[in-house]
């Protein structure tokens, strides 16, 4: 990867495509490493699922982070709240399997004793259309 300076900020590219980085309506580095720590959980979570051939019709992350008050503001805490919705969902299961997440994320842990992440999961059972 390759970050350039430009006007307001950086361009990072990548293979994968370009992204502007700056303090100003673009991604911001702390955007970046919290999404970061949604993603690796999200991605985490899924492989677990995965691999037990659990069914579901959705799975969204949504993240948010707390800053310290004192400069230059660090980022304490990211929260990473998981949605699962599907039918006929085990949810004793599910839940013991999202307990596997923190442990086995590599960002979480890469940032483990520096930054609190805190997950959570809602599961949805959907109800069956039935005819």
């Amino acid at each position: 990867m390759t970050l350039k300076a430009v006007d307001d900020g950086f361009v990072l590219n990548h293979e994968h495509g370009t992204m502007k980085i700056n303090k100003s309506g673009d991604f911001r580095p702390g955007d970046l490493l919290e999404i970061s720590i949604g993603a690796c959980s999200a991605m985490t979570f899924r492989t677990l699922l995965d691999r037990r051939k659990i069914q579901y019709s959705e799975l969204t992350v949504d993240t948010d982070k707390v800053r310290a008050k004192e400069e230059p503001l660090p980022i304490r805490k990211v929260g990473v709240h998981f949605t699962l919705k599907g039918t006929d969902l085990d949810e004793k299961l599910i839940r013991r399997l999202f307990n596997h997440v923190y442990s086995n994320c590599t960002i979480a842990q890469s940032v483990k004793g520096a930054i609190e992440v805190e997950e959570t999961l809602d599961i949805v059972q959907e109800q069956t259309a039935s005819r």
